[in-house]
């Protein structure tokens, strides 16, 4: 309905202008997005925010999750160099 196409308005405008704090979420440690994803979590469970900053949270929380596996394919990418086994996959 009508409060439907008005979310997609929202989350549309919100990631349009949310490109500053993408680039800030890079820029965060593993442990950092982390307790930035509960953070988020909390607030969304407990009712502390409203449906569109909820949106919002969501928005930034797939963000972080997406960081943190990011930091985590680089790390397995690294202990497998360091370790032989992606010599062995290719032999």
């Amino acid at each position: 309905g009508e409060g439907g196409v008005q979310c997609l308005i929202a989350v549309r405008a919100y990631l349009s202008c949310d490109l500053s704090s993408l680039v800030m979420a890079k820029k965060k440690t593993f442990e950092e997005s982390i307790e930035g994803i509960e953070t988020l979590i909390e607030q969304i469970e407990t009712g502390e925010i409203g449906l569109e900053d909820a949106l919002k949270h969501y928005e930034k929380g797939t963000k972080l999750i997406a960081h943190c596996r990011g930091i985590l394919d680089a790390a397995e990418t690294k202990i497998a160099e360091l370790t032989g086994e992606g010599d062995e996959e290719s032999a």
